[in-house]
């Protein structure tokens, strides 16, 4: 009679991790109560008040979010 081989693999399968990519800030959620400071790219002013948070969202690409002058935000 033949011996059987012996099994070399693992009884369970491998599992590839597999690491998220990191979302653009096109994915990000703009709520429309939030109120932001933004600036015109094209002229470089910025406008004397905020205004709604989903305007970033694509609706207006010459607008930019003033950076925040709190410490640690």
């Amino acid at each position: 009679m033949a011996t059987p081989k012996p099994v070399t693999e693992p009884a369970t399968p491998v599992v590839a991790t597999v690491t998220e990519p990191a979302r653009p800030e096109a994915d990000r959620v703009f709520d429309p109560r939030n109120k932001v400071f933004v600036y015109d790219t094209t002229t470089g002013k910025k406008l004397d008040r905020p205004v709604p948070e989903t305007w970033l969202d694509g609706r207006f690409p010459q607008l930019k979010e003033v950076p925040s002058q709190k410490e640690g935000r």
